[in-house]
């Protein structure tokens, strides 16, 4: 009993003595220089505003235009469906509308406004004509003719492009290139062939409608064409026709 009583006094002593030495510890804040003076009341310092945000991953096309129309050292196909009027004496064997008709092409870009192609076209016309009289050998038949003709034609395709910068871009050129007919006559009982090859040439006119952005690319093109050494018998001297083209490509 008697030591802690003799402890406490020491340990109040202690804690007494331990403050005012960390307090003795503490160095004193140095003046200022005489030459300082504080700012002003109404002074505040500069905010800098935040950077601006930049996307991490930049637009990789500049425009719309830049991904719809086509460029030089582009390359583009097409497909359709074409429809076919006959023109010319060949009218006398077939004058109906062909809905049966197919191409498909190719067009390499050499300028932004200047391309070359290839192209492959199938048609064929049906007609049931009126009662005919027809001469064949010597003798004669008077029947109700039907009358089939079919022609396939390559093409060799060049198409200018009329400059004015929108993504509907309508065009203008000729072409050329080389044609087989084939025609068919059935009357009673007279039956009729012969084919022909030719060489085939004209113009055509057309517009390339794009669907939008990495879209198909919408062909409607209007070809006048001309064979002049598709005959057939009296009836024939030409095959001239009009062709319409609703085709889809890239």
């Amino acid at each position: 009993m008697r030591t802690t009583k003799a402890v406490l006094p020491i340990v109040a002593a202690v804690a007494t003595i331990l403050p005012a030495l960390a307090r003795a510890q503490t160095p004193e804040p140095s003046p200022p220089p005489s030459d300082f003076s504080a700012p002003p009341p109404s002074f505040s310092a500069p905010q800098s505003s935040p950077a601006p945000l930049t996307p991490s991953i930049s637009d990789t096309y500049t425009s719309t235009e830049d991904r719809t129309t086509h460029r030089a050292g582009d390359v583009s196909g097409f497909m359709g469906w074409a429809f076919n009027v006959p023109f010319g004496s060949v009218r006398d064997f077939t004058a109906v509308v062909s809905p049966l008709g197919f191409e498909i092409q190719f067009n390499g870009w050499v300028l932004d406004n200047l391309s070359l192609g290839v192209s492959g076209e199938w048609a064929t016309y049906v007609d049931n004509r009126p009662r005919t009289t027809f001469t064949v050998d010597q003798s004669a038949i008077t029947a109700t003719a039907y009358n089939y003709m079919q022609t396939t034609s390559a093409h060799f395709l060049v198409h200018y492009f009329f400059p004015g910068g929108g993504p509907v871009r309508p065009y203008i050129g000729p072409h050329a290139g080389v044609s087989w007919t084939m025609f068919d006559l059935e009357a009673a009982d007279l039956a009729l062939s012969d084919s022909e090859f030719s060489v085939n040439f004209g113009g055509e006119a057309g517009v390339e409608i794009p669907f939008g952005r990495n879209a198909p690319v919408a062909l409607v093109n209007l070809r006048y064409s001309f064979a002049p050494a598709a005959e057939f018998r009296n009836i024939v001297s030409n095959v001239q026709s009009f062709g319409l083209l609703l085709g889809i490509g890239f």
